[in-house]
């Protein structure tokens, strides 16, 4: 289970550095959205909570078994947070930041291998 993420978090990534580049606006204004930040640690920290969250519930409460939990909770947080960036670019002035989904993707990986070691 954790080498499919694995290897499709690996791909995401690949995918994203070849073609995500600089984002910019029509007006061809940089936009800001640093690597490293309070925006990305939070990211990374909900998609680990709620990936978390979403095992325990699964596997504790309603007798999942922790492969299948573990599946269904990555997925859900990461098409939330997939969701969300969607949402961003209907914002004035908003746009899909990959750099967002890949610290989702480091949350649910962290997360998974949390549920791995603990468990």
């Amino acid at each position: 289970m954790i080498k499919k993420i694995g290897i499709a978090a690996i791909i995401f990534i690949l995918n994203v550095s070849a073609f995500g580049g600089d984002i910019q606006l029509e007006t061809r204004e940089k936009i800001s959205d640093p690597w490293f930040g309070l925006d990305k640690l939070k990211h990374l920290s909900s998609s680990f909570m709620m990936t978390t969250t979403g095992y325990y519930f699964q596997n504790r409460v309603a007798s999942v078994s922790k492969e299948q939990a573990s599946a269904t909770s990555g997925i859900f947080t990461i098409s939330l947070g997939f969701g969300k960036e969607c949402r961003d670019t209907k914002k004035p002035k908003g746009f899909f930041s990959y750099r967002d989904l890949i610290a989702d993707i480091a949350g649910i990986v962290l997360a998974t291998v949390f549920i791995q070691v603990a468990t």
